[in-house]
């Protein structure tokens, strides 16, 4: 549907504007088709995001500050984010041998095995975004990456 008739507007100023508007309001609409799926699964979008980050470096550590910098929302809090995971189990914090001022995180088995469940889960999810065909999808992904230059 075009933006136009999503928010009942006649015409934009011009088409930045109207860029603008549908980012914001497609932003909106994916947050809301993704956080319920990960609320079903005891995880928050952050959540989910930083055990990914520690997945992909399993079975070594990852220092706060490279967490933060990989992050897809990084004005997140990694702290607090870190002391929910630890809470649920799915991660550790240690102060690093090598470096005492320096904290690291790690994936814990339960953790590991929570992002399989999220796995196996995901398939319904994707599906909401296959109104696009493979070539759509790509084509959205590069004209996204352009536009952050």
């Amino acid at each position: 549907m075009r933006i136009e008739d999503e928010i009942k507007q006649k015409e934009f100023k011009d088409d930045y504007r109207r860029l603008l508007v549908n980012l914001l309001f497609t932003n909106n609409w994916v947050n809301q088709q993704v956080m319920p799926f990960f609320r079903r699964h005891g995880l928050t979008l952050q959540q989910h995001n930083v055990l990914g980050i520690l997945r992909g470096q399993h079975p070594e550590p990852v220092c706060f500050g490279d967490i933060q910098c990989r992050m897809v929302d990084r004005s997140s809090n990694v702290t607090r984010l870190i002391d929910k995971l630890i809470e649920k189990g799915y991660a550790t914090r240690d102060i690093c041998q090598a470096n005492r001022r320096m904290i690291e995180v790690r994936l814990t088995e339960k953790g590991i095995r929570k992002m399989q469940e999220v796995d196996e889960a995901s398939a319904q999810l994707y599906k909401q975004f296959h109104n696009l065909n493979q070539e759509e999808a790509v084509l959205v992904s590069r004209m996204l990456d352009k536009l952050r230059g």
